[in-house]
């Protein structure tokens, strides 16, 4: 007998919300694992101390948590998946009669309470210390990298820069206080300024006044892109650190040692190696982290020789430190002549009247004299190139491909390739949530693999660091001991 639904409206459910959600379900691991009551305390100080109660913020948190983790990149959205999903109210802690609060809501507080503050980066830390809390980071060996996002805005939003002063001197203010791309962009259909050449410094979005203009590759379009830069620890894949900013490497490159720096000061990290790609081979950027005594593990590019075929390459001349001077194969010295403004290099130039006569000329130079040129930061791209050879640098290149891995996560189920929101300050706040969400997901598929005796041992490890802390405090107080064995840690003690 063929059977058929009736479909009669029932008046009431007995069931527990909490039956319904399955028990390896990711929201339930989340809510065991992760505490966010901590959201109360940092927003504490925005809410007034009377009027009407607003909606509890570990609501919203968890709401947003929700849509990064699931990809619903829309808020309105989200408020419509949230009636129905009995999961998602199970998580965020509202009933089946309790109202879902409305999309306007996040955009209020993102644009009146929030804007002025840095909620989600504190939010992105926190998660970050409760991984620190359960020994999922050692932060010794970490890896940076940055990825385009495009903008919410077309190029067809771009109109030319109008500024007070001319153009010569707003083009060397712009370059000084933000670097970008000046790279002229040949427009096609898209820009109805057909022939006429733009660049990042002479034309924005009306739109979306900082996003920036650039392309992926040689061969892809040019558009108006956010880059998003990811630090990352090797062993576990938590991101650490994260920023925004235009697509420039050379932004990158400080980007990248500012987050390092901010991880070390905020996690109490000690980095020993960081990895990257052949971007971030600039010398100054080799130079920060070799002073932040972190092993730089980047490929080198290779540049062309600095001499001809058949000229003396520069190491048959010495370099006199006391005098700053170089000697020459003949045994004539060469003097300093400065810096080049352009391509950051030690000039060193013979004198005219000392090559003219020289009978090594043919052989060191085509020019009327010699010059040497060193890359201010030559000993630290050296030191970079001698460790380009050891295993650990293999291993860090290897570990590179993991952080791909989470921009291509990121862009694909957590809808980063396409800022959804306009202006940079907003465009950060989707980053930091998106990192969040991925730190998160990383913290309990551990967490939920541990099992009772792992959890001892976590416990164990804790108390051990304690005992190493209060040592440590009792051998600085003590000016006899220079040195104690503690386990496999040697503390070190400068009296």
């Amino acid at each position: 007998m063929l059977g058929e639904q009736q479909k009669q409206a029932t008046m009431f459910h007995y069931i527990r919300m909490e039956d319904m959600v399955p028990e390896n379900h990711l929201l339930r691991m989340v809510d065991k694992y992760i505490d966010f009551s901590f959201i109360r305390e940092k927003v504490k100080h925005l809410y007034s101390h009377t009027g009407r109660p607003s909606i509890d913020p570990e609501v919203m948190l968890r709401m947003l948590i929700i849509g990064y983790l699931y990809g619903i990149t829309s808020e309105r959205r989200l408020c419509e998946e949230l009636k129905m999903h009995i999961g998602y109210r199970w998580f965020t802690g509202l009933s089946l009669e309790d109202k879902v609060p409305d999309h306007s809501t996040f955009s209020k507080n993102r644009h009146q309470r929030f804007v002025e503050n840095n909620i989600f980066q504190d939010i992105f830390d926190e998660i970050i210390n409760q991984c620190f809390s359960e020994g999922l980071l050692t932060g010794k060996h970490l890896t940076v990298d940055s990825t385009y996002i495009r903008a919410n805005a077309s190029m067809k939003s771009l109109e030319p820069v109008v500024v007070d002063i001319n153009s010569r001197e707003y083009i060397a203010k712009l370059k000084e206080e933000n670097p970008v791309d000046n790279r002229p962009w040949e427009p096609g259909i898209d820009y109805p300024n057909k022939g006429q050449k733009v660049s990042n410094a002479t034309h924005w979005s009306k739109t979306d006044p900082d996003a920036r203009m650039g392309r992926k590759s040689n061969k892809a379009s040019t558009e108006l892109y956010y880059s998003a830069t990811y630090v990352m620890d090797n062993k576990s894949r938590i991101v650490v650190g994260t920023d925004i900013g235009g697509p420039d490497k050379r932004t990158d490159c400080n980007r990248a040692i500012e987050q390092i720096r901010k991880a070390k000061w905020r996690h109490r990290i000690d980095p020993k190696s960081l990895g990257a790609d052949k971007g971030y081979s600039a010398g100054e950027f080799l130079n920060n982290l070799l002073n932040e005594n972190i092993e730089p593990h980047i490929p080198i590019v290779k540049y062309k020789a600095h001499n001809h075929k058949g000229i003396y390459p520069r190491e048959e001349f010495q370099h006199n430190k006391n005098s700053n001077t170089c000697i020459c194969p003949a045994g004539k010295e060469m003097k300093y002549w400065g810096v080049h403004k352009h391509n950051r290099q030690h000039v060193y130039r013979a004198s005219v009247n000392d090559c003219r006569p020289c009978l090594n000329k043919p052989s060191c130079t085509k020019d009327r004299a010699r010059s040497l040129s060193f890359h201010i930061y030559e000993d630290a791209i050296k030191k970079a190139m001698q460790l380009n050879k050891t295993k650990e640098y293999r291993i860090s290149q290897r570990k590179r491909k993991l952080i791909e891995e989470l921009f291509g996560e990121a862009k694909e189920y957590m809808g980063l390739r396409v800022a959804k929101f306009r202006r940079m300050k907003f465009v950060k706040e989707q980053v930091l949530m998106t990192a969040t969400a991925q730190n998160i997901k990383r913290m309990v598929k551990v967490l939920s693999r541990r099992g009772p005796l792992k959890e001892a041992m976590a416990g164990i490890n804790t108390v051990y660091l304690l005992l190493i802390a209060v040592l440590q405090i009792t051998i600085r107080l003590s000016r006899n001991i220079k040195k104690i064995r503690f386990g496999d840690q040697n503390l070190l003690i400068e009296t």
